[in-house]
């Protein structure tokens, strides 16, 4: 399990007793997790890195990157110039180009999906470089549990999630979200709470926090 230090934004593991946290990387602009790796975007973006926990150290695996993306079904950069999204390969410094620039992306167990710059449309990139699939409509935002991908519509300002082909509506939008597993957490526009989405119904599980990060 890991978290991020909320006042030195480090990346500490958890160390299997109560309370045991210790810290394994200085602060950076991003972290991801794609299946059992954990990685890292440097604070000034210059670098991508992943964590080697039986070394105990970080091994450099990209360069520059504007964003990362983490899901089972890989790990993900956009360029910091032009917007370009690229995957890696699982070894030294391979990627291979996904597709172009997005307003957003987010990755399932299984996909990479991404929202167009315009934000009129959702895809769902094929696993070759360049080949999408149109799966929806407009958005402001896109979110992934391990299998669903979730678009925060502007329209409604409902989040709907995408399954065997169609959308559903299953709440209201938030100022942020995470999940963990099959779990879904919102929390308020307002910041005055926290709920959380096993499939079925919200339950508030938190008061007023000012920002949600989700480990697990």
């Amino acid at each position: 399990m890991f978290a991020i230090d909320s006042g030195t934004r480090e990346l500490l593991k958890y160390g299997q007793s109560p309370g045991s946290w210790a810290s394994i990387s200085e602060p950076a602009a991003e972290f991801a997790i794609s299946g059992p790796d954990v990685f890292r975007l440097a604070q000034d973006r210059s670098a991508i890195h992943r964590w080697d926990g039986a070394r105990g150290s970080w091994t450099r695996v990209g360069g520059p990157a504007g964003r990362i993306y983490g899901g089972g079904a890989g790990l993900f950069a956009t360029d910091p110039v032009d917007g370009r999204i690229f995957a890696y390969r699982g070894k030294a410094e391979v990627w291979t180009y996904a597709g172009g620039a997005g307003a957003d992306f987010a990755v399932t167990d299984h996909h990479l999906y991404g929202l167009n710059p315009e934000r009129t449309a959702v895809f769902r990139w094929n696993g070759e470089g360049g080949d999408w699939s149109p799966v929806g409509g407009p958005a402001a935002a896109l979110h992934a549990s391990p299998s669903d991908v979730y678009a925060d519509s502007a329209a409604d300002g409902g989040l709907w999630r995408y399954r065997s082909g169609g959308w559903t509506r299953v709440g209201e939008t938030g100022a942020a979200f995470g999940t963990r597993g099959e779990r879904l957490y919102r929390l308020d526009k307002n910041r005055s709470a926290v709920w959380e989405w096993a499939g079925a119904d919200w339950h508030r599980i938190s008061g007023p926090v000012g920002s949600l990060v989700v480990t697990g």
